[in-house]
């Protein structure tokens, strides 16, 4: 576990030094298991990119870019001092899946990208969205319905 600290503030406002406020510990972001599981579908993807940028390149790049937002963002997010900030990259992350998955519809309604490779990645994307709304629950504190905005 990495320990996470922040300075304490004074009533003056100024920072005091002396006393360090241990806000949460997070582990490493190479050993949470939706890093794991977003990090081998961005390589899965990374396969399927490299022979896809000859028949079209800026679905390729977009796609990729898509890819490597699921992965870095719990990357990022793993680095902030502040729960809230962890759970709005992985919130990102959410979204960047939601995107590899309209990607891989469309491609494959284009012929760009086989239906096996389509179910690979739709697996390995299954399982990175579970792990992922996993942590972004454990990080919000609640159930996923309960982190939204207010109905």
């Amino acid at each position: 576990m990495l320990a996470i600290v922040g300075y304490g503030v004074r009533e003056s406002g100024s920072l005091k030094r002396d006393s360090l406020d241990y806000r949460w510990a997070v582990s490493p972001y190479e050993d949470l298991d939706a890093f794991k599981a977003c990090h081998h579908l961005t390589l899965a993807v990374h396969r399927v990119v490299e022979a896809l940028e000859e028949r079209d390149a800026t679905f390729a790049a977009q796609l990729w870019a898509a890819a490597l937002c699921a992965s870095s963002r719990i990357a990022r997010g793993s680095g902030f001092r502040n729960r809230r900030m962890f759970a709005a990259c992985v919130d990102r992350t959410l979204a960047a899946l939601s995107e590899i998955s309209f990607y891989l519809e469309v491609g494959c309604a284009m012929d760009l990208i086989s239906k096996e490779d389509r179910q690979e990645l739709e697996s390995l994307g299954g399982r990175a969205l579970f792990y992922s709304m996993k942590l972004v629950t454990s990080l919000a504190g609640g159930s996923p319905s309960e982190t939204g905005p207010a109905s």
